[in-house]
């Protein structure tokens, strides 16, 4: 296609309107926090700008930098991967990886997790602003793909050339990281020409990030899932955002599941300390605290959830429960009337109480519960 001038957009909808004539398959896509910045290898950005002109003999050329880094790399042994040699071009995707400044220049076959990261905060400026995303065409002509064969090369022979040749490569052993970006990597030049591209308004980036992840799932953790991921979220830039109430009574919940009853109900006072009126949280306390055999403060945490919840005829049901453990018959029976006028067709409850009557000699009214527990139960 013809090469283009880059346009503005402010939504995540008027990206993809963008991004749809891209749509073949043939394009690749970069995006950058700051739309002043080119396509450009990062290795070229280590060298001070009046010193980039690599024609001058007394300055490091491309070639040097990047050749440099490698040799440094192998003299320290990180040339191998799960015992075997690693070439020019694998060392240097490892220290790409690990933010090392390199002749390879990440592009993504997304053009949604390219505008993730061009609606990035610039790390090189305290100032908000404008994102960029570039696309390229990955057309033969243009640019020669990396075979197997070809990763036994040294750097020289890609990049120590008069007239630039390009290539583009994926890794044979991709990483979680490269498969989460779709990521490719281009090189040859220290800058690559785009055939589009896109501004993304710098007031815009928080409301379009939002919405990425809402439609397509695209966060950094899911972009970053290794090790080094994982720490870099955690690090001391990172704000804390502690654990809602629904988080901690899942973790309860799995507990309990376990029969970790202590941790459990430690799990359930983290919870209702964050929501201390959701009557289900003392309701499924007090379940922990009865298997535990404490059952006073069960029937404690029942009466809770009870008056927050008058209509909560599983919390009377189980306070009933207790109440039997304890000896308190009459106030067991109470308790089971009102779950059954809250839950008339719970069987569970008629037998429970046909025992407890059967206790206090009322076998009349045991059968009655009996044969209406047994009718409820044929129903089911």
């Amino acid at each position: 296609m013809a090469r283009t001038e880059s346009e503005t957009v402010e939504t995540l909808n008027d990206f993809l309107e963008w991004a749809r004539q891209f749509d073949d398959g043939t394009y690749v896509f970069r995006g950058v926090p700051n739309d002043k910045y080119r396509i450009q290898a990062s290795a070229y950005r280590r060298v001070p700008e009046n010193e980039q002109n690599f024609e001058d003999k007394g300055f490091p050329t491309f070639v040097e930098i990047n050749t440099t880094l490698v040799r440094e790399a192998r003299l320290r042994g990180y040339d191998q991967k799960e015992g075997r040699p690693l070439g020019d071009l694998e060392i240097l995707a490892d220290l790409q990886h690990f933010k090392a400044a390199t002749c390879l220049i990440d592009f993504t076959y997304s053009a949604q997790v390219a505008l993730w990261f061009a609606c990035t905060q610039d790390s090189k400026t305290d100032d908000t602003t404008n994102g960029k995303v570039f696309a390229v065409h990955k057309d033969a002509d243009r640019f020669i793909e990396i075979e197997p064969d070809m990763l036994e090369e040294t750097i020289p022979y890609f990049l120590d050339q008069k007239t630039p040749q390009l290539y583009h490569w994926q890794p044979r052993q991709q990483n979680n990281r490269i498969l989460a970006q779709q990521s490719i990597f281009f090189f040859g030049d220290y800058e690559i020409e785009k055939d589009a591209a896109c501004v993304i308004a710098k007031c815009k980036k928080e409301d379009i990030r939002t919405e990425l992840e809402r439609v397509s799932g695209i966060t950094e953790m899911r972009l970053f899932p290794d090790f080094e991921g994982f720490a870099s979220l955690r690090d001391d830039r990172a704000s804390y955002t502690p654990l809602s109430a629904d988080e901690h009574a899942k973790r309860a919940e799995q507990s309990f599941r376990r029969h970790k009853f202590e941790e459990a109900i430690a799990g359930y006072d983290k919870a209702i300390h964050r929501e201390p009126t959701k009557a289900s949280l003392y309701y499924s306390r007090g379940l922990v605290k009865a298997q535990l055999g404490q059952h006073e403060n069960a029937i404690t945490d029942y009466d809770e959830a009870i008056r927050l919840n008058p209509s909560y005829a599983s919390a009377y049901y189980q306070r009933g429960l207790v109440k039997v453990q304890l000896e308190q018959h009459e106030n067991a029976i109470a308790d089971y009337d009102e779950a059954i006028r809250l839950n008339p067709n719970d069987a569970s409850i008629y037998n429970e109480r046909a025992l407890v009557k059967a206790q206090l000699g009322q076998y009349e009214e045991a059968e009655e519960d009996y044969q209406k527990s047994q009718q409820l139960a044929d129903r089911d």
